[in-house]
């Protein structure tokens, strides 16, 4: 008699993304090349532009698609500042909620593209508006939209920017400052971490 020898079939780690603009924005384009054979990154639906309601989204997104199922997940919220104080107070109301979901907030002063900027240079980091941060990456690259694939443009100076963002966040921490209101800041190396210990399983 011939044995039929089972496979067990695990399913490859995963990491969570809700953004403004879901598969329309500048993250969707950015955080796509990381998927690969051994990794899945998904994007969750829903059109709300505002964090709770962004967060509403992301947590019916995880429950119709099973997400707490899931052995190895990472849920990431990506909320930019846009230097508005309204917007960092309803960002705070959501914390614990987030918390209590597994949902790990990741903020941006005042845009996610200040991460882009990261990959060009340690200083002079500081804008007034999520534009002039556009604006910025125009004069460094020649062009920007936020559907250009800036991955394939930056990604050799990826570390440096991890650096800058890390070194930056423990300059706010210890001057005892608020990281959701200082300016400059991004913690999406957060992400790149979650990655690469996913990358190692």
């Amino acid at each position: 008699m011939v044995r039929r020898q089972l496979k067990y079939n695990k399913k490859r780690p995963l990491i969570v993304i809700c953004s403004e603009g879901g598969k329309k924005s500048s993250e969707y384009y950015y955080f796509r090349n990381y998927r690969t054979r051994n990794l899945r990154i998904q994007f969750s639906t829903g059109n709300s532009t505002d964090p709770k309601g962004m967060l509403d989204d992301l947590l019916k997104y995880i429950q119709n698609e099973d997400i707490k199922s899931e052995d190895n997940v990472r849920i990431f919220l990506l909320l930019d500042t846009d230097l508005d104080d309204k917007r960092i107070n309803e960002i705070k109301a959501i914390e614990e909620k987030s918390l209590k979901n597994n949902v790990e907030i990741i903020t941006s002063f005042p845009t996610f593209e200040i991460w882009y900027l990261m990959h060009y240079r340690k200083n002079k980091l500081k804008f007034n508006s999520s534009q002039d941060v556009k604006k910025e990456i125009v004069k460094l690259n020649g062009m920007y939209s936020e559907t250009m694939n800036m991955y394939e443009i930056i990604k050799h100076n990826t570390d440096m920017a991890i650096k800058t963002a890390i070194l930056l966040e423990e300059r706010i921490i210890n001057n005892k400052e608020e990281l959701i209101k200082s300016n400059p800041h991004t913690s999406i190396y957060k992400i790149l971490d979650a990655i690469d210990n996913f990358y190692k399983l």
